[in-house]
């Protein structure tokens, strides 16, 4: 819909258009008395470059238009659109990030932690209203928020981006996920909102997690309410070697065992799966890292619950296709 900042002028524009029109009629008029009154008006059409008539007015209603198309420039012209958006109700979301050694591996770029991070990092910048924690894990599962915020930039990005590559090679040893969906379950509030457990690991290196803690994990998902999500990152078709770096980024070499043999990481897709058939949550697996956003958004926006509808005016200038318009007018009014 079309609307105007000024449009308690809209009239008065209205009006001189079509007195410029009418001006320029009773002056057509009058030359065609005046050319009447010369001589047969056929034969000075003929012989002569005086206009027919109907390219005359013609080219009066394209004077007038381009004057009417200004005209409405000054007026402020906008598109109205009313566009609907859903009010969603804000959930609780706790990221459980494995921090292990074999998180360093290179089968996914940067590396499985780093494009982690990425990917975690893109989809908070897309949330709104929502509670979220951060819980990184390897042989011991750790808490790096006390309690759930909605600083995501100042609170939860912060925290997310201490997470470096040296801080896996000083963690203990291990991915134990058991412990890790313990400690995120604690981050949970009691409130009876929504609530989503994102465990994203590479699977390797497990330690006591078919112990009765897979059990304990599945009576608290079904008391709480919460919906986990399992997701597998890397490359389950070969192993790889996990890179030693310098203080520079540049590889010196490659870690080794207590043997002194060169580490092969591989992720385990067979071991997820199964502990999310324990836990009663959802295994998902990405080799590339480059579907983990659409993953993510897609088991976040399952269970977000819309509790009403706003509407919104969107308003778009649109005074540059009135200048156009009048612009074009007025070349076609000479060129006739």
């Amino acid at each position: 819909m079309l609307v105007f900042n000024n449009e308690e002028y809209l009239w008065p524009v209205a009006v001189i258009c079509l007195a410029i029109l009418l001006l320029y009629l009773y002056s057509y008029r009058r030359k065609r008395r005046w050319l009447r009154d010369f001589g047969s008006i056929e034969l000075i059409v003929k012989e002569s470059r005086v206009p027919r008539a109907f390219r005359d007015v013609l080219k009066g209603v394209f004077v007038s238009l381009a004057a009417a198309g200004l005209a409405l420039v000054l007026l402020g012209p906008r598109w109205l659109t009313i566009e609907e958006q859903y009010e969603r109700e804000g959930m609780e979301i706790v990221f459980a990030l494995d921090v292990s050694l074999s998180m360093l591996a290179e089968d996914v770029k940067p590396n499985r932690l780093q494009r982690a991070k990425m990917e975690i990092e893109n989809l908070v910048g897309e949330l709104h209203n929502d509670r979220l924690g951060l819980v990184v894990f390897a042989g011991k599962a750790f808490s790096l928020l006390p309690y759930l915020t909605q600083d995501y930039k100042l609170v939860f990005l912060r925290m997310l981006g201490l997470i470096k590559e040296n801080y896996s090679r000083f963690v203990p040893y291990g991915t134990n996920i058991g412990n890790a969906l313990l400690i995120s379950l604690d981050a949970f509030s009691d409130k009876p909102n929504e609530k989503v457990l994102i465990l994203l690991t590479d699977g390797e290196e497990q330690i006591a997690v078919r112990s009765q803690a897979a059990e304990a994990v599945r009576l608290i998902l079904e008391n709480k309410n919460i919906s986990l999500y399992m997701i597998g990152i890397g490359d389950p078709n070969k192993a790889s070697r996990i890179p030693k770096k310098d203080k520079y980024g540049v590889t010196v070499g490659y870690e080794k065992d207590q043997e002194e043999k060169v580490i092969q990481t591989r992720p385990n897709p067979s071991f997820l799966k199964e502990m999310a058939q324990l836990t009663g949550g959802s295994y998902t697996h990405d080799a590339t890292g480059e579907e983990l956003e659409d993953i993510f958004t897609a088991a976040i926006e399952s269970h977000r619950k819309i509790v009403g509808i706003r509407t919104k005016n969107i308003l778009i200038d649109v005074s540059r296709h009135f200048l156009a318009a009048a612009a074009l007018l007025l070349t076609l009014s000479l060129c006739i």
